[in-house]
């Protein structure tokens, strides 16, 4: 994707946390924040200041007008679980977007003239981010599973591992699974790719 107009983005979210993300109409503006705290180490005989990665960070806002017909944000915003958000920069190039599970709020101004919405969202889960190593294999596992390349974001969705091959191609055995970025899991059945763990 070349630079490209805003007029074109898009937000997406599903209560649910999986996969039926729909876009929520009315809003025109949102901000992604993807930091990494650090921790200073430095220490004695050092010659400049020295710090230590913690865990990653993700968080944001959305922005738009208040439109009676899609109350979606403020039903996120009261919702004590998450649902999966997906910020696109421009819905032409549909490959290219941020997407995970997230907890949101929601204000509203109302004045005289047209009321303003507001709201933030923070991750709930791995956050898939444009730019980042897609993985192209995914092994079993009783955790979050493995994926190659080394450092390879998990696909975003169920739908998203059709471009992504089971290792081993045989059966996975009782409770073998991946986490996929969305939270869902998935299992290989030795044909095909299937919905949660292996029962």
């Amino acid at each position: 994707m070349a630079i490209e107009r805003g007029i074109y983005g898009q937000i997406g979210w599903d209560p649910a946390g999986g996969t039926a993300i729909v876009p929520i109409v009315s809003l025109k503006a949102w901000t992604g924040e993807f930091t990494t705290e650090y921790e200073d180490v430095t220490c004695f005989g050092d010659t400049n200041k020295v710090y230590l990665p913690g865990m990653p960070d993700a968080k944001g806002t959305v922005s738009g007008h208040f439109n009676s017909a899609d109350l979606a944000l403020f039903r996120a915003a009261l919702s004590p679980t998450a649902g999966t958000l997906k910020l696109t920069p421009n819905i032409n190039s549909p490959a290219i977007f941020f997407q995970g599970k997230a907890y949101m709020s929601a204000s509203i101004d109302c004045s005289l003239e047209s009321p303003k919405v507001e709201g933030t969202w923070q991750a709930a889960g791995p956050w898939a981010v444009p730019g980042t190593v897609l993985a192209t294999a995914a092994g079993p596992g009783t955790g979050n599973g493995t994926f190659t390349p080394a450092n390879a974001t998990p696909p975003a969705n169920f739908a998203a591992l059709t471009t992504v091959t089971a290792s081993p191609a045989t059966a996975w055995t009782t409770g073998q699974r991946i986490v996929l970025a969305d939270g869902s899991l998935a299992h290989w059945n030795g044909t095909a790719w299937v919905v949660g763990a292996k029962p």
